[in-house]
């Protein structure tokens, strides 16, 4: 693509200069047809060639998934599903679907499957921010109904920050019918704080966080560090996504949606490490936007491509938390911002300082 509204004149050369570098030869066979696009030309003969889709965006929600997605669909390789969140593994997933043929149709319809078919140079991916927490669900029905390997892109934000634009987004009456139904009534008569008691509740009912004393509001290290990486934790961990992950509604989980070591652990366990790229929203400020969708994109093996709009999408203006709340949850949260070191590298020390 020549990334332009202005007409093109295309030039068949059947010789270049001795100096000119081609980095890949492609051998035609006499009379084969080629497939052109604004974006794209295939050879008919790779028909198929790339299975759809090629990328997800796991979440965390509130943390700049659809910014990302965005950006990433402004390249001109990338087309977008007929929808982004496209939920197919989890709110739209085809219960009536008997056999792994008729899910793999259901799934598919959600993209532009038959154009990517023809042309694939092409890629198309999801964003669907509830995957990463509804592990336990999505996969094994990723690995049921797109058995071929898939790209993850997985977004974190300080989940202090995090926690507080997912209650003020639940709670908004600002949007059209369908948001509103999506995002549940849960949470609408109910403060900041009371929704955080609420999942405080419900993690301690599942076993899931015995280091957290709800009393002083403080994390027991020691208990910490002896209880995470468990198989009691895995247990509690399966009880609350079985027990408090809900469909059809985006009013549950404030703090474990935070929790973001322990919702990556499973897609590490399923899934090759070198598959899932994971992401910081405050990196789009610091190093700016270009810097995370560069990274982005050698992910996907495609080439670079300036982001022309650098917008952020799906953003509102919300009063501040109070500084009781804000320090707790800073508490709270420390001990498993200090696990993504574990597990992600050296670069992740301390992703979010509270000093």
């Amino acid at each position: 693509s020549n990334c332009s509204t202005e007409h093109r004149i295309h030039m068949i050369l059947d010789y270049v200069d001795p100096e000119f570098v081609i980095k890949r030869r492609i051998q035609l066979a006499p009379g084969e047809r080629l497939l052109q696009t604004r974006r794209s030309i295939d050879r008919a003969a790779d028909y198929g060639k790339r299975p759809t889709p090629s990328f997800m965006i796991l979440g965390a929600q509130k943390a700049g998934t659809t910014s990302l997605y965005d950006y990433l669909s402004q390249h001109p390789l990338i087309v977008k599903a007929r929808r982004r969140e496209t939920h197919c593994l989890d709110w739209r997933w085809d219960e009536k679907a008997t056999t792994t043929k008729q899910r793999q149709e259901h799934c598919l319809k959600f993209f532009y499957t038959d154009e990517l078919q023809r042309h694939p140079s092409l890629q198309s991916g999801d964003s669907t921010p509830s995957y990463l927490l509804d592990s336990a669900r999505v996969i094994p029905r990723i690995k049921e109904v797109f058995d071929h390997d898939i790209k993850f892109m997985v977004m974190t934000r300080d989940p202090v920050k995090r926690a507080k634009s997912h209650f003020e987004m639940v709670t908004s009456n600002d949007g059209t019918a369908a948001q509103l139904k999506t995002r549940g009534k849960e949470w609408r008569s109910l403060s900041f704080e009371e929704v955080i008691d609420l999942d405080i509740k419900n993690m301690k009912d599942c076993g899931l966080i015995p280091y957290w004393n709800a009393i002083t509001k403080e994390v027991d290290l020691r208990c910490f560090y002896e209880y995470v990486g468990s198989g009691e934790e895995d247990a509690a961990w399966e009880k609350y996504l079985k027990k408090h992950v809900l469909m059809n509604t985006g009013s549950h989980s404030l703090l474990s949606r935070g929790m973001y070591e322990l919702q990556l652990r499973s897609w590490y366990q399923a899934f090759p490490k070198a598959s899932i790229l994971v992401l910081k929203l405050e990196d789009m400020s610091s190093g700016g936007v270009q810097g995370v969708v560069d990274r982005a994109l050698s992910h996907l093996e495609l080439p670079q491509y300036k982001v022309r709009d650098e917008g952020a999408k799906n953003t509102r203006e919300y009063e501040p938390m109070k500084q009781d709340t804000k320090a707790m949850l800073r508490r709270f949260y420390a001990p498993h911002n200090e696990r993504m070191k574990a597990l992600l590298g050296d670069e992740w020390t301390d992703p979010w300082s509270y000093e």
